[in-house]
């Protein structure tokens, strides 16, 4: 219960401070207040398990947070997948796991197109 608790106040402080962000700040930042909102209300697990996503397709997490814009979609799409208790199982076993193993993920196809463009 105590933990429930301090998140809603970290969650809370987090949305104080977007909201005294300036909207040049939000411009410096490429993202708009409504999308700051949204990846502050996002479980914070949603980040990790994008990344570890992305390494099973042989993505290096650096270069996708690299490519801004493509990360804030991938992580839009991941944090309103269905299919998060699936992708939390599967990625426990992340050493054994092949991107045909991952049909379920809404991103595997960015991904997909990501790493055969990482290759070129």
């Amino acid at each position: 219960m105590l933990n429930r608790v301090r998140a809603l106040f970290d969650r809370w402080h987090r949305l104080q401070e977007i909201h005294a962000l300036s909207d040049r700040d939000l411009d410096d930042l490429g993202i708009t207040r409504w999308q700051m909102e949204q990846f502050a209300r996002m479980p914070e697990d949603v980040g990790e398990r994008l990344l570890q996503m992305a390494q099973v397709f042989g993505l290096e997490p650096a270069a996708v947070q690299h490519a801004y814009a493509d990360y804030l979609d991938l992580l839009d799409v991941c944090r309103r997948c269905g299919s998060t208790k699936l992708c939390k199982c599967t990625l426990a076993e992340a050493d054994r796991v092949e991107p045909a193993d991952c049909s379920f993920c809404p991103n595997a196809g960015t991904y997909e197109l990501m790493a055969r463009h990482t290759l070129h």
